[in-house]
């Protein structure tokens, strides 16, 4: 018996109702819509159906009669189908293949989601992720792109052009000059992958000096005249042991090191060789960075050595020298406290030293004294500040370089540090490299 046409919604589901009964499949014409029909094929074990709207027409080119699925109902309503249909029958007056120029759009829309900045901001994820960064800057990463995910994200790359960047930076350095510097650093990294895939010619990121306003460097705060640095050294000696244990001593190691405080704080036994009196340091601000070396060998001096030696009866069963078991994520000392320490009413006649000198500031003190007051070179102290530096051949030095003379400068620091404390300004010693090296090779 033939199959009545369809027209109504109440139909179709009095239709699927007979199918499931005869559990065979059955095709429904719609009415009105030639060639348009409901296809409904029983699940077997259910008192359920699948029923799909489909088109089934004539090829323009090759005469061939497809059937061309629309979707599913209800998810797709009939009214719905009737349009699908509509929309084929106006493809095929214009010798168009509907199902053709379905897999055509789709291809289409694939190769657009493939061309959104997104797309390329993921590939740019994934390739961050290979790489050994340190968890700040990880952080950042995850606040910048956010950033440019909200405003570009959706748009395809080749619609991004150096006028679209520069009012989006411009807006972010309305209230922040270098994070606006920072993402479009960023954004011309992630650009620059696009270019590689020459889904654009052009980095629109890039050459836009002149346009954006440029950030001024401000350096922390550091004492690096020998008077000044010797109040500062004196007050951190005179910090209580019992209640200012562990800020006293990281304070200490930071004058003696000069290492970053956070590398300081999360000082571990494992990396400090006391026989050998060294420390291997893997400082976490390098990861990522080519500026910085990956690891360094830093002598210590017999007074860093102290230090180590009375924190040892305290820590010496844990992993880290500064061990903290209230923090489970990362069990050392807080380096805010120490900042908290040597900004407070403690230090400096009670006015603290904000604004003064930094525990960063350790580093530009010793480099600053190191070579203006005890005539050591650029280069050594770049070396001891774990800066990667290239030899004459454009080799960078290894981690081990100069170790003989940096342990020797990292005594005639300490013993400095103690004389300035004692009020002896004039000890300044010049040392004659060359002479040095030749008396050495000689």
């Amino acid at each position: 018996m033939a199959k009545a046409d369809l027209t109504t919604d109440t139909q179709i589901k009095k239709a699927i109702k007979d199918t499931i009964k005869t559990a065979k499949t059955a095709n429904y014409p719609i009415a009105g819509y030639k060639g348009l029909e409901l296809r409904i094929r029983p699940r077997k074990d259910s008192q359920d159906a699948t029923a799909d709207f489909r088109h089934r027409y004539t090829h323009p080119i090759t005469g061939k009669r497809p059937y061309m699925t629309l979707g599913q109902y209800p998810a797709l309503s009939l009214a719905d189908a009737r349009q699908y249909h509509s929309d084929n029958m106006q493809l095929l007056a214009k010798d168009i293949d509907p199902i053709e120029h379905r897999e055509s759009e789709k291809q289409k829309q694939i190769t657009d989601r493939q061309n959104t900045l997104n797309y390329f901001i993921n590939e740019w994820l994934e390739i961050q992720s290979s790489k050994n960064l340190s968890q700040s800057t990880i952080k950042s990463n995850k606040i910048i792109i956010k950033v440019i995910q909200q405003n570009l994200g959706h748009m395809k790359v080749t619609d991004i052009s150096p006028s679209i960047i520069i009012k989006f930076v411009k807006g972010i350095q309305k209230k922040h000059s270098y994070k606006g510097l920072t993402v479009k650093t960023i954004l011309k990294s992630i650009l620059q992958i696009a270019k590689a895939h020459m889904v654009i010619e052009y980095n629109p990121a890039s050459d836009l000096s002149g346009t954006l306003i440029k950030h001024k460097t401000k350096h922390r705060p550091s004492l690096t005249q020998p008077k000044e640095f010797a109040e500062l050294l004196k007050d951190i000696d005179r910090l209580d042991d019992a209640r200012q244990l562990y800020n006293k001593s990281i304070l200490q190691l930071l004058s003696l090191t000069f290492v970053r405080i956070g590398d300081a704080c999360a000082m571990q036994w494992a990396d400090i060789d006391l026989n050998a009196k060294q420390w291997h340091l893997e400082p976490q601000k390098s990861k990522g960075r080519g500026d910085m070396v990956d690891s360094i060998v830093i002598p210590l001096a017999p007074q860093a050595m102290a230090i180590l030696e009375r924190m040892r009866p305290l820590t010496g069963d844990q992993t880290h020298v500064f061990h903290n078991s209230r923090r489970k994520k990362a069990p050392y000392h807080h380096m805010q406290e120490v900042n908290k320490v040597l900004n407070s009413e403690l230090m400096n006649d009670g006015k603290g030293y904000k604004h003064i000198h930094s525990p960063h500031g350790f580093r530009a003190s010793a480099k600053t004294m190191l070579m203006e007051r005890l005539g050591y070179d650029e280069l050594i102290t770049e070396l001891a500040l774990g800066h990667a530096m290239l030899n004459k051949y454009g080799k960078a030095y290894n981690r081990m370089t100069a170790i003989e003379d940096r342990t020797r400068m990292m005594n005639d620091w300490a013993n400095y540090l103690d004389a300035i404390k004692a009020g002896k300004f004039d000890n300044v010693t010049h040392i004659d490299f060359k002479k040095a090296a030749k008396q050495k090779h000689g």
